[in-house]
């Protein structure tokens, strides 16, 4: 192949994938949920997604180039088609991988799903203290990128059999084979517990039996079961439920 055929087709796929980076680098980040905190998201894009999309593209470029084995300037638009198209697959392939990668909600009957728990903690566990916001807090892992707070209904704590019913209701925004609920009292207690669901759990469930939570510092299955209980149950959402 011509080293300056080879050259100049690569600077124009460096520069068409370039360009063409820079719509789809938004489109996915904002897909991902990259913050726009200080301009983190645009910075992402401007400083590494679009380089890497003009080096991308220059390396195809020669690729395409020696590809067509183009030694004449009569080759150069046959190297260069070759050369921009081999980046835009490239482009679309990886982007459309990284998207993939992103979690599913599970929906049945295209009904997103609502965790919905109720931790039954001994009163003598209770503090004033803890009754005030922030202190009882439940959260919802499903992998790294699907670990959130539970909403913690406060208006609706009570008191049965000497225990402080907290109820709590967590959004189930992935289709993961495990899912563990953290249930945190202040800063001195931190539980857990494994939540035998399926990836696409069934809506409308009735209540769980109550099980005991376990120890989370320890970890493993062999860890200590606790006093503080908890039942659960799949539920719609409310607001996507059909008109």
């Amino acid at each position: 192949m011509s080293w300056k055929i080879a050259l100049v087709v690569a600077l124009l796929t460096a520069v068409i994938t370039a360009v063409v980076t820079a719509p789809v680098a938004d489109k996915v980040t904002r897909m991902h949920g990259v913050s726009d905190f200080e301009g983190g998201r645009g910075m992402a894009i401007a400083f590494i997604l679009i380089p890497a999309g003009l080096i991308g593209g220059f390396l195809l470029g020669l690729l395409g180039t020696k590809l067509t084995g183009a030694v004449e300037w009569s080759h150069f638009w046959k190297a260069a088609g070759l050369s921009v198209v081999l980046g835009q697959v490239a482009l679309f392939g990886i982007a459309g991988l990284s998207l993939l990668s992103i979690p599913r909600p599970p929906l049945v009957n295209g009904q997103a799903l609502d965790l919905e728990v109720e931790v039954l903690v001994p009163l003598e566990r209770i503090t004033p203290r803890a009754k005030e916001p922030d202190q009882l807090r439940l959260s919802l892992y499903a992998g790294d990128k699907d670990n959130h707070y539970a909403e913690v209904d406060r208006d609706h704590f009570r008191e049965e059999h000497g225990r402080l019913i907290v109820p709590a209701v967590a959004q189930l925004n992935s289709k993961s084979f495990f899912r563990t609920l953290s249930f945190h009292i202040e800063e001195h207690t931190w539980l857990a517990f494994d939540l035998p669901l399926p990836p696409t759990p069934k809506a409308d469930t009735t209540w769980s039996a109550a099980a005991p939570m376990r120890e989370a510092n320890t970890g493993g299955k062999g860890a200590p079961l606790t006093d503080v209980l908890i039942r659960y149950r799949v539920m719609a959402r409310p607001e996507s439920t059909p008109q």
